[in-house]
């Protein structure tokens, strides 16, 4: 299952979806400790960025991260489909729309071929974006659809190397919480979608707080237990973009941090955006240019 963005006009409102609130359960530790509230202005979208020369039509795959939905992406969709570019926002099972479905059965696995069912739907190459989560998932959809992809775009992202989980990825104090959560609120694998993630993803409370509340969903620990396979790491012969949210204070960005080395050290491009963990929420617009961009490197004789 897959959401088909037609380009819309420039003046017509961001389509809202899965607006259902969840119940405040935390599947991180409680603001107090370690963890606390960004203490930063959001900015529903970047005053400095720059608009970019753009491209002719393309596809962009934008693929949402954990305890999220495809209405993640309400607010940079139509800054791509005004420019005259298509957007497709897979659905992933038992997520979002289709939460009604999760269960201890769901893995990455099934994630990795929801989204890439939607590349083999689509008759050209496309940028494929992840956000956080969903780095497992575009790793391993690049490894067997590389073919079909002309850019890659880790969002704040995990980037696993052939046999890891998410849980190897994290520090092993957070593993442990998401393990001792599911065994003591979820029935040994539901992970609760609340303000414990607001609180963690540095958004304060506000417009953009409030915008990802509304698209919130539970969460399978299988998902972050299973490992990944790509032991030919296609991904790195795939022209790819790191963003990595910096704001001062998120608190998850040591979490993320050696992600963005990582990237660095592979020779990828580095984009900073001064958010925390939802940067194409807090900053879409600026957001919007850095996916261009990538698009204008890939196809650079294709500029208007």
């Amino acid at each position: 299952m897959l959401r088909r963005r037609a380009p819309r006009a420039e003046n017509a409102p961001a389509r809202l979806t899965d607006r259902k609130e969840r119940p405040s359960g935390r599947a991180f530790p409680p603001r107090g400790g370690d963890i606390g509230c960004l203490e930063q202005p959001v900015h529903p979208q970047s005053e400095t960025s720059q608009p970019v020369r753009l491209p002719r039509m393309s596809t962009f795959v934008l693929v949402h991260g954990a305890w999220q939905s495809t209405g993640t992406w309400d607010l940079l969709t139509p800054l791509l489909t005004k420019r005259g570019h298509q957007v497709i926002t897979p659905v992933l099972r038992g997520l979002g729309i289709d939460q009604g479905r999760l269960s201890p059965d769901i893995t990455l696995t099934q994630h990795i071929e929801d989204v890439s069912r939607a590349l083999s739907q689509s008759t050209e190459k496309v940028v494929l974006v992840g956000h956080s989560y969903a780095g497992m998932i575009i790793s391993g959809v690049a490894e067997t659809n590389a073919h079909q992809i002309h850019g890659l775009v880790f969002l704040d992202a995990f980037i696993p190397d052939d046999g890891q989980s998410v849980l190897d990825l994290l520090p092993s104090e957070i593993a442990a919480y998401f393990r001792k959560v599911a065994r003591e609120n979820g029935d040994g694998w539901r992970l609760a979608g609340g303000e414990g993630q607001l609180d963690l993803w540095g958004l304060k409370p506000g417009l953009a707080r409030n915008f990802v509340r509304e698209r919130l969903c539970d969460f399978s620990l299988r998902c972050f237990e299973e490992a990944i396979r790509i032991p030919e790491n296609r991904k790195a012969g795939i022209p790819t973009t790191f963003v990595a949210g910096v704001a001062e204070g998120y608190p998850a960005r040591p979490f993320f941090a050696p992600f963005a080395d990582k990237a660095r050290a592979s020779g990828w491009e580095l984009a900073e955006v001064k958010t925390g963990h939802d940067c194409h929420v807090e900053r879409p617009e600026e957001v919007a240019n850095i996916l261009l961009a990538r698009l204008q490197r890939s196809h650079p004789s294709q500029s208007k």
